[in-house]
């Protein structure tokens, strides 16, 4: 080899190297734009986000008074229902002695009239009936059937 291709050859190798070098430059300066760019973007989106913290903030004070006045509700309601059922419970027993009465009365006197001008309840006829207590047609001691006929 000559000294003119040695020469050559450097030369080809020291273009090629610096080809290499401007390329490598151009692709880090290239990554530093987008880079800053993408740093860029990210501030003026925490930006963005950083505007909305006091709506997000108020949002969430509505959202926790509404808890706060769906907890007293809910408890109002679980007081209303107690207070049903304790009513419930009275009517009942107001009822049971109103019954337990208007039975002695009828005991007492079974022929009254009510106020409302009809005979007394059902336990009035039931007491002052002269029926058997079950049904004929159905009583397995009877022999015979409504009809007046022996049952075989």
């Amino acid at each position: 080899m000559s000294t003119t291709s040695l020469v050559l050859l450097v030369i080809a190798v020291l273009v090629v190297a610096a080809l290499v070098a401007v390329a490598v430059v151009v692709l880090l300066q290239r990554n530093a734009r987008l880079r800053a760019a993408r740093v860029e973007q990210a501030g003026q989106l925490r930006t963005q986000a950083a505007a909305h913290d006091e709506p997000i903030a108020a949002s969430r004070n509505r959202v926790e008074e509404a808890q706060v006045r769906a907890d007293e509700a809910h408890a109002r309601a679980d007081e209303a229902d107690r207070e049903v059922d304790l009513a419930e419970q009275v009517l009942a027993q107001d009822e049971a002695q109103q019954e337990d009465r208007l039975r002695a009365a009828d005991e007492l006197d079974p022929h009254r009239e009510t106020e409302a001008g009809s005979t007394t309840s059902s336990t009035t006829s039931a007491t002052t009936s002269t029926a058997p207590a079950t049904d004929p047609a159905t009583d397995p001691a009877d022999p015979v059937d409504p009809e007046g006929r022996h049952r075989a």
